[in-house]
C-alpha cells in the first residue's frame, strides 16, 4: 500500500474515487513481487504499482477494469507457469502468484490514514466476498469479515504476528482471509559515527529506515558525513532512554572503546529493539559480554546480541561492511536467516 500511497492520495484530491485494488495473497515458488504487493486503477485509466514488475500487469488491469465497469464484484485471478494461461500472462518466473481484485472500500481510507500517522495497522481482507476488518496499534477494530468467531480468530493471528511486518493468506473453517500488518517505517540507531557508519547510514535511507547517528566526539559527528539523518551529539546514557526504543528499532553499536560500546549496549537490552548489532572481534565480544553479566544481564539477555556484527559476506571495506550489518538487519525484521535465497522458505 505504501508504494501506491501518493498517486492514490492525489487521484482521491482530484475527485476520482472510483478505484480499483489488485493484491498478491499468495505466491508459491519464485516470484517477483511479495505477498501484499498491490497495484491500483482508477476510472480515467491511471495505474499505480504492479503485482508483477510488468509480467501479468496487463491481465490485473484487465481484472480490476472487470470490477470498476461493474462486470464482476470480486476476481481472485491466479497467474502461474504451470499452465497454458501463464505463458500468455508473461510469469515466467517460475512461479504463481494469486491476485484479489475489489473496489476501493471505505475501510482503506482508514488504512491510508494510520499509515499516515506512521501507527502500526493490521488489515484483514477476505478473498472469498470483499468485506475486511481494520486493527490498530490503539486496539480499535473497524469494520467485520462477517462473522465473530472468524473476526476474533483473525485478531488473534494479527496479535501473533504483531508490530510485524506480516502478509500471508490464513485459512480458517470459515474461508480464506488475507492477512497484512503494516508497520511504521523502522527507525536504525547508529552508536558510534565511524567510517562503516556512514555508509551504512545511507544504505538505510534507501531502504526507508529512519536513521539516527549518536555520538559524543564532535569532530566525527559532522553533519556533511551523514547528510538526512538525525545526528545527536553526546554520551549514550545522557541522550536517551531505553523506553525510547520500539520494537521498529534496530540498535547498532560501532563505537568499539569499553566507554561508549557498554553505556549503548546496556541501553539496547534493556529496550524492545527487535535488532541490536555490536562490532567488534570475538575477543571485544568477550570482554563486552563478561561486563555485561558482571552488571546484571543474563545469558538471554546477551543473546539478543548480534556479534560479530553483520551476515558473512566476505567483504572488508566499510561499505561491504554496511552492507552486511544492513543485510542482518533486514533479515531478522523479515524473521529470515540471511541464506542463500534458494534456502528460504515461507515461514
Amino acid at each position: 500500500m505504501k508504494d501506491i500511497l501518493s498517486d492514490i492520495q492525489r487521484w482521491q484530491a482530484a475527485g476520482q474515487t472510483d478505484i480499483a485494488l489488485a493484491t498478491i495473497v499468495e505466491t508459491r515458488g519464485s516470484s517477483l513481487k511479495p505477498a501484499g504487493t498491490r497495484m491500483a486503477l482508477n476510472a480515467d485509466g491511471e495505474i499505480a504499482g504492479s503485482v508483477s514488475s510488468g509480467c501479468v500487469d496487463g491481465d490485473a488491469v484487465a481484472e480490476m477494469e472487470a470490477v470498476l465497469t461493474g462486470k464482476v464484484a470480486i476476481r481472485r485471478p491466479f497467474f502461474g507457469v504451470s499452465d497454458e494461461e501463464a505463458w500468455s500472462a508473461g510469469l515466467a518466473c517460475g512461479g504463481s502468484i494469486d491476485v484479489l481484485v475489489e473496489r476501493w472500500d471505505p475501510l482503506y481510507d482508514r488504512l491510508i490514514a494510520a499509515i499516515a500517522a506512521r501507527q502500526p495497522v493490521a488489515f484483514a481482507s477476505r478473498t472469498d466476498t470483499p468485506v475486511h476488518l481494520l486493527h490498530t496499534a490503539t486496539g480499535e477494530s473497524f469494520g467485520s469479515l462477517g462473522d465473530p468467531d472468524l473476526d476474533g480468530e483473525v485478531l488473534m493471528d494479527i496479535a501473533a504476528a504483531w508490530p510485524g511486518p506480516h502478509a500471508r493468506k490464513h485459512t480458517y473453517p470459515q474461508g480464506e482471509v488475507f492477512i497484512e500488518v503494516i508497520p511504521p517505517p523502522p527507525t536504525l540507531l547508529i552508536f558510534g559515527a565511524t567510517d562503516i557508519a556512514a555508509p551504512l547510514a545511507q544504505l538505510a535511507l534507501t531502504l526507508d529506515f529512519e536513521v539516527i547517528v549518536s555520538d559524543a566526539r564532535r569532530a566525527f559527528l559532522r553533519e556533511e558525513r551523514f547528510p538526512g539523518t538525525d545526528t545527536r551529539f553526546g554520551w549514550p546514557q545522557d541522550l536517551f532512554e531505553a523506553t525510547d526504543f520500539g520494537p521498529g528499532w534496530a540498535i547498532v553499536v560501532l563505537f568499539h572503546d569499553p566507554k561508549f560500546d557498554l553505556p549503548a549496549l546496556k541501553l539496547a537490552l534493556e529496550s524492545d529493539a527487535f535488532y541490536i548489532g555490536f562490532l567488534g572481534s570475538r575477543k571485544t565480544q568477550a570482554e563486552r559480554r563478561a561486563a555485561l553479566l558482571d552488571a546484571g544481564f543474563d545469558a538471554s539477555d546477551l543473546a539478543r546480541i548480534h556479534g560479530p556484527v553483520g551476515l558473512n559476506i566476505g567483504g572488508k571495506e566499510p561499505a561491504h561492511i554496511a552492507l552486511s550489518i544492513l543485510s542482518e538487519v533486514v533479515a531478522v525484521r523479515h524473521r529470515r536467516a540471511g541464506g542463500m535465497m534458494s534456502q528460504h522458505k515461507e515461514p
